[in-house]
């Protein structure tokens, strides 16, 4: 008999090493016509994700749930020891759960909490460990003091005011706005770029103003910070008699210019994201008048179902990124004075995912079965079995037991050969 259980989760280890992980058991039952009196060792039903980033005006909840047949014990490790729940007053467990509560009404500082946690359920029929939980407090931190000198371009120049928000967990959003929090109008001249920056592919003298202001909203505090703001001086020139571009400002002209690349510089750039993740591209370009911006792919084209256009064509957008739209994406930037290009080299990663996803396996005593973990990613994944939370290598051997990369192989299974068997998928 089969049946679907366990917990699949996918863990980000570094920044090209992922980890797949997926649980299950293998139960003997003396009668397997008495589903109801049938042992089963534990299986990890809910958890905490792995990176789990906490409010640091709440308590804490670090979730672990199993179901079992005797019902599950638990135990936790805290970066990778044994954490003794009963010496700290603050922690309790949850009755008939694994669950943690971390309690701050008597005081103490949610930050001494952070760590890697992990959950252990157990009964007599074997161990099953939930996914390594990262447990870190959200931060606000302040923007840093600075004295902004005014700045002063000269009309029809780029110009880029950076915003660099303080590095909050999670990283916060931004926007500009000015003393009266009114938003700086944005369009195809002047606009946000996906680090915050404030973009002008040219200056006008109606751009002169005293109080260009980023912003900065943490999502978990709930909070808004208000970097000092910047004074922007505009020179004009004196008017020209050629053909000039005419800013429509009182008449004045300001000198023509050939599109560059704001961001990205240079001619090619790079870009790694993982499969069913979003893909951002973002291209700005300088030039008077201001340049128009138009994305290709080289050897494809460009699907109106995946792909968006957002900030006035320089974000290239899509949502859920699979291996056929790895390649070369170019934009190019273009005015009546001329045009240039920016070669974005695309690579798909892939962090393991199912192509056989394993499940639950049920033997009558004597009979055989295989537990199969079969997983596909990009570099393709590397199998480790693991048997009640230890590498089936160092376990009590079992002969009628054999690992075959991504199968295990069970023959004339006996009753007590019950166990969790935990499947770790990795790339790199």
């Amino acid at each position: 008999m089969l049946g679907q259980t366990g917990h699949a989760a996918l863990r980000l280890v570094s920044l090209f090493l992922l980890l797949w992980q997926q649980v299950m058991s293998i139960e003997v039952p003396q009668d397997p016509k008495i589903q109801q009196d049938l042992k089963q060792p534990p299986t990890i039903i809910k958890q905490s994700v792995k990176d789990y980033i906490v409010d640091p005006r709440d308590n804490i909840a670090i979730e672990c749930e199993a179901k079992g047949n005797p019902v599950p014990t638990f135990e936790w490790r805290r970066n990778g020891k044994f954490f003794n729940i009963g010496k700290d007053p603050r922690v309790t467990m949850r009755k008939r759960s694994g669950t943690l509560e971390i309690s701050f009404r008597s005081g103490g500082r949610p930050e001494d909490y952070e760590g890697e946690y992990q959950c252990i359920a157990s009964n007599d029929f074997g161990k099953a460990l939930s996914n390594k939980i990262l447990l870190r407090v959200s931060k606000a931190p302040l923007w840093p003091k600075e004295v902004l000198e005014p700045v002063t371009v000269t009309e029809g120049s780029s110009l880029v005011l950076p915003c660099n928000p303080p590095p909050g967990l999670p990283p916060p959003s931004t926007f500009w706005m000015d003393s009266s929090m009114t938003p700086i109008p944005q369009d195809k001249r002047v606009s946000m770029g996906l680090n915050g920056d404030l973009y002008f592919s040219n200056v006008l003298v109606r751009d002169a103003q005293t109080d260009y202001s980023c912003n900065a909203r943490f999502l978990f505090t709930h909070t808004i910070q208000q970097k000092n703001p910047f004074t922007l001086k505009v020179h004009t020139k004196e008017p020209y008699n050629d053909t000039s571009h005419n800013t429509t400002d009182g008449g004045r002209k300001a000198v023509e210019s050939t599109p560059s690349f704001l961001s990205p510089s240079g001619s090619e750039s790079s870009n790694m994201v993982l499969r069913d993740e979003q893909l951002l591209l973002e291209c700005i370009a300088a030039g008077l008048p201001t340049p128009t911006i138009k994305w290709f792919k080289k050897g494809g084209e460009l699907s109106e179902r995946k792909v968006r256009f957002e900030n006035y064509n320089k974000t290239l957008k899509i949502l859920s990124v699979s291996e056929e739209d790895a390649g070369e994406y170019v934009c190019m930037a273009n005015n009546h004075l001329g045009s240039i290009r920016h070669s974005i080299f695309v690579q798909v990663k892939a962090a393991p995912y199912w192509l056989d996803k394993p499940t639950n396996l049920v033997l009558e005593p004597d009979k055989s079965g295989r537990l199969v973990c079969r997983a596909n990613g990009n570099p393709k994944p590397n199998i480790q079995w693991l048997v009640n939370g230890e590498p089936i290598e160092t376990a009590p051997l079992n002969p009628n037991r054999q690992v075959l990369g991504d199968t295990i192989l069970f023959s004339s299974v006996q009753i007590g050969s019950s166990a969790v068997y935990q499947c770790n998928a990795s790339n790199q």
